[in-house]
């Protein structure tokens, strides 16, 4: 070992220590020492990585070899130093046992002395010196000291590794809280010392070397409900240590205000709260985007509400003089008229009827539009509800000359578990639409199983011999206010409501509808729902029988402030033989009530002094036994679910049908 006048440690201290030279520098320094101190020619500081050898630093007078370079490690003698993981010294290679290494046979290197730099259990390279000829034996002090060149590189490096990855992740965060608004602080509560990120200073829109003290952070929070629950929130975490998320106001230096959600935790020392520290989020874009949506919500809202309202009042104001339209005209059709008047009547009747039918469907589609519809789950039998659509429809088709005709499939297990009115709206509204766009031929309806639900399905079809669909006109019917073409409203009318709202029900009970149509061929829609079985035995069906009850001895009372609808439904029921009392107002009614004592109430809601819920409400107080019936014009699923829940026994809308009058009567009177 040569510089025997230097004294090795003090001058490798001496380099190490010295505060004028970056990394880079004293790694070299320290390989020039070391080149001096062993008497080699090169000195190199390695990087290894699988195979691959870099030259980390390097000090030498080899024209070539340059800090960068890499090499494979197969052909150096660190091959062998980090295999053996311990410090390796050939003073003469050709004699000894890495003779034979491709290294020496390359580059005939016989001198060789080096230690690998282990950081975290892990070989991160070597620090090796070498020459061209063979030199004394190294001493062990050489093998001491290249194993401290060897720790102390080592423990740079972990080091300069750990402040470049605190680098790194100070630099993400910095880039991510001003992505996403969200700056840090803390505070020193032994020192007073407040400490803010760049982030939070950009939020209060404060200088770069702003310094704000506790009182000074505080000041920024508005007047009043923000800066109390700050500071109420900073007093419990001290005392408790309770952590806390708020959301205030601030001013900002530059007066601004500004929506800001503030976190902080606390932290202790021996019980004593030392300090406060969190993270400090601007808000404000988030906040105007959300009072803006609720603004939307609320005017959403607010016209949905008047659409109800307007829809609502539009039904009412056009079943009350429906009432008296279709109520005359049923009371004619039971009349003793030639067969030319009783056509005309006929036709009047379905005209009425088609207009309720859009009137219902407006409605309807409003309520699912407004998610207002509520479906209901009761058991009912398929084969009634055919029945009833079948002979609804008999009268059209048998005057189009069309044979309409229902069956069931073999082995059809009838008994369901659903909204039997939704059910029936469907099939109606597909069969009514098969009849109206089928000139001549037949419509037909089939009844069947599915056995492909686990609890299994009922399955209808309704198959026309019709105008028939194109695939492109298939795509659009159930499109709202839509229809096969332009051509077909003009042609056969309708408002193209009838088959988005069927699409809409099937949904709403979780099943599908399928359709197969072939232009001037006809079409086929098949309507899949996953609906229970239900036993059906002991159930009884509604009658809507044509024949007029007997209600002799039976008093009924009717509230109804109209006058036309007043002689409708005297004419209906006078065919009972009940003995009547009419009333136009609530208080009326009352009076009435109180005089007769009546088996059964007809009440309007909608009257002059006293409404008909003010009415049924005092009525409640004299005799609750006496049954009251909802007469309205009001069939919003809001209006009857509030007419169930005070506590009328049943409603009857208008306008009103004779068999549904005359069933519910038969129900509520021999009971």
């Amino acid at each position: 070992m040569r510089a025997e006048n230097v004294n090795p440690l003090r001058n490798f201290h001496n380099i190490v220590s010295n505060q004028s030279l970056d990394f880079d520098s004293k790694v070299d320094e320290l390989l020039r020492f070391g080149l001096d101190l062993f008497g080699l020619e090169v000195g190199i500081v390695s990087q290894i990585v699988g195979n691959d050898y870099k030259v980390f630093r390097t000090v030498n007078n080899i024209d070539g070899l340059d800090a960068g370079m890499h090499f494979d490690l197969d052909i150096t003698y660190c091959h062998y130093t980090i295999n053996v993981k311990e410090v390796v010294g050939f003073h003469h290679v050709g004699f000894s046992n890495i003779a034979s290494h491709p290294c020496y046979e390359a580059q005939k290197l016989e001198a060789y002395l080096a230690a690998p730099i282990i950081i975290d259990n892990r070989v991160f390279g070597t620090i090796n010196f070498s020459a061209a000829k063979p030199v004394n034996i190294f001493e062990p002090e050489s093998y001491e000291f290249i194993e401290l060149f060897a720790q102390w590189l080592g423990s740079e490096i972990a080091k300069r590794q750990v402040l470049e990855q605190l680098r790194t992740k100070a630099s993400t965060l910095a880039k991510l809280e001003k992505v996403a608004k969200v700056g840090s602080w803390s505070v020193d509560l032994e020192t007073n010392h407040v400490l803010w990120s760049d982030q939070t200073k950009q939020i209060h829109e404060a200088p770069p070397g702003y310094q704000p003290s506790f009182e000074s952070a505080v000041d920024f929070y508005v007047l009043g409900t923000s800066r109390d629950s700050v500071l109420h929130a900073v007093e419990l975490a001290i005392k408790t240590g309770q952590s806390w998320d708020l959301k205030t106001q601030i001013t900002t230096m530059k007066g601004h205000r500004r929506w800001v959600v503030s976190k902080g935790e606390a932290e202790f020392f021996e019980n004593k709260c030392t300090k406060l520290f969190g993270t400090f989020q601007d808000v404000t874009d988030s906040e105007k985007a959300s009072r803006k949506l609720q603004e939307a919500k609320y005017k959403a809202e607010h016209a949905t509400k008047a659409k109800s309202d307007f829809l609502a009042n539009m039904s009412h104001e056009i079943r009350t003089p429906m009432n008296g339209v279709l109520g005359t005209l049923q009371l004619l059709e039971r009349s003793n008229l030639d067969s030319e008047s009783k056509m005309l009547i006929s036709r009047a009747s379905f005209s009425a009827t088609s207009l309720l039918t859009i009137i219902n469907d407006i409605l309807d589609y409003s309520k699912i539009e407004a998610n207002q519809l509520t479906l209901e789950k009761q058991p009912f039998s398929m084969c009634d509800v055919m029945e009833h659509v079948h002979s609804e429809l008999s009268l059209e088709a048998t005057e189009k000359q069309i044979a309409l005709k229902s069956s069931t499939s073999k082995g059809f297990v009838d008994g369901w578990k659903g909204d039997v009115v939704r059910v029936r709206q469907v099939l109606l509204n597909l069969c009514a639409n098969a009849v109206k766009f089928t000139k001549s031929g037949q419509v037909s309806i089939v009844l069947m199983n599915d056995s492909s639900y686990s609890s299994g399905a009922l399955r209808f079809t309704v198959k026309d011999t019709g105008i028939g669909m194109s695939e492109e006109a298939q795509a659009r019917i159930f499109e709202r206010f839509t229809q096969a073409d332009s051509s077909t409203t003009r042609k056969f009318g309708g408002t193209g409501l009838g088959m988005s709202i069927t699409v809409s029900l099937v949904q709403m009970m979780g099943g599908k509808i399928e359709v197969d149509s072939v232009p001037n061929q006809g079409t086929t829609i098949t309507v899949t729902l996953p609906l229970e079985h239900a036993n059906l035995e002991g159930k009884k069906t509604a009658s809507q029988t044509d024949d007029v009850p007997n209600f002799s001895g039976k008093t009924i009372l009717i509230a109804e402030d109209n006058d036309i609808n007043t002689l409708v439904i005297e004419s209906m029921l006078a065919l009972t033989q009940a003995d009547l009392h009419f009333t136009k107002n609530g208080v009326e009614a009352l009076e009435q009530f109180s005089k007769k004592t009546p088996d059964l109430v007809l009440m309007d809601i909608q009257m002059p002094e006293m409404d008909g819920l003010q009415a049924f409400a005092e009525i409640q107080k004299l005799n609750q036994s006496v049954p009251v019936i909802a007469l309205t014009a009001n069939v919003m699923s809001t209006d009857i679910e509030h007419y169930a829940r005070v506590g009328f026994n049943a409603y009857l809308a208008k306008p009103v049908k004779l068999t549904v009058l005359y069933d519910l009567l038969r129900s509520v009177l021999t009971a």
